[in-house]
């Protein structure tokens, strides 16, 4: 299971993807440059708790599996979660780069949409539970 996720510039999505974090069981929720706002009633998810970051610093960047929708990535069920401990996930106008994160993976779509944050979240957290069960 993830130790927490981070989101990168996450918006009008961000109350759904607390939510979705907490349905995970991840309650650690790192926001850098997210400009939404946690608002309005998250149902049972008031045990998660919301870091505003200012940077990735403090976080060892080789734990970080971030997912990205470009196509010369690994996808997702190929990827190696040793060692993964954080989830990284960009609001849909954000890209997610390598210098920033050596580890990469995609989740494939049929038709190259971007998926919305959330989406992204559920697949890329459930996976994670799997392997961590295999």
């Amino acid at each position: 299971m993830a130790k927490g996720v981070i989101l990168i510039g996450v918006g009008r999505n961000l109350n759904r993807a607390v939510r979705t974090c907490y349905s995970f069981g991840v309650y650690d929720i790192y926001c850098l440059n997210c400009p939404g706002q946690v608002k309005g009633n998250l149902f049972s998810a008031r045990g998660a708790r919301l870091h505003r970051i200012e940077s990735l610093a403090g976080f060892d960047r080789e734990s970080i599996l971030a997912l990205e929708v470009i196509k010369s990535l690994p996808v997702l069920a190929a990827t190696n979660s040793h060692g993964i401990e954080y989830l990284a996930v960009g609001g849909e106008t954000t890209t997610l780069r390598r210098r920033d994160f050596p580890r990469m993976a995609r989740i494939p779509t049929g038709d190259n949409l971007c998926l919305t944050t959330e989406a992204a979240l559920a697949i890329g957290l459930y996976h994670l539970e799997v392997l961590a069960h295999d």
